[in-house]
């Protein structure tokens, strides 16, 4: 039996994946596998490392908008102009990662971990299972608009990929693709 939790997206909702995913740890439930998209990877890559639920809901309460989002006058105007394609650097979440992350690449994660992306160009789902962990979830969390698309280095080619939530919010398929038996899929809303 494989055992995968599914972390879906929904930016600040993903607040409520730690309650659900402490629930799990304190009923004895544990992860084979983890598949995350958008903020579900950010969390998903927590767990992945083989950090605590707990850890992670210590961690939650410390983020504040500007650690994501910066305000940027002149480049939120830029891009209300139609002059740049977002309204935030990505500088502040990719820091913000590179503290929090346990890991530098996706394949040293403890339990094997899936992050959901989407090629800005073809629209096609992106799977990332190696590779530098920041760049992928980076990639994963990038809200077409809000943050610039990340240049990502995927089975030897550079990708421009944005927010897995754009084309699977909630891939359980994925997970069952990947061997998972059992899923448990931490939703932060609709599917």
């Amino acid at each position: 039996m494989t055992t995968a939790f599914v972390l879906s997206g929904g930016a600040s909702l993903g607040s409520i994946q730690v309650g659900m995913a402490i629930a799990l740890a304190d009923s004895g439930i544990v992860p084979d596998l983890i598949v995350g998209t958008s903020v579900g990877a950010i969390n998903g890559a927590w767990l992945a490392g083989g950090r605590s639920a707990a850890g992670l809901a210590e961690v939650w309460p410390t983020l504040r908008r500007d650690d994501l989002f910066p305000t940027k006058p002149l480049l939120g105007l830029r891009a209300f102009l139609g002059k740049s394609s977002h309204f935030v650097p990505d500088t502040h979440l990719r820091a913000t990662l590179e503290m929090h992350l346990p890991f530098e690449r996706i394949e040293e994660a403890i339990i094997p971990f899936i992050v959901v992306t989407a090629d800005a160009l073809s629209g096609e789902e992106v799977l990332i299972t190696e590779g530098n962990a920041v760049d992928a979830v980076t990639a994963s969390a990038s809200l077409p608009a809000i943050f610039p698309p990340a240049r990502v280095v995927v089975n030897g080619r550079e990708r421009l990929l944005v927010d897995g939530a754009v084309i699977n919010n909630t891939p359980i398929t994925t997970a069952i693709e990947a061997g998972a038996t059992d899923v448990w899929v931490l939703s932060t809303g609709y599917s």
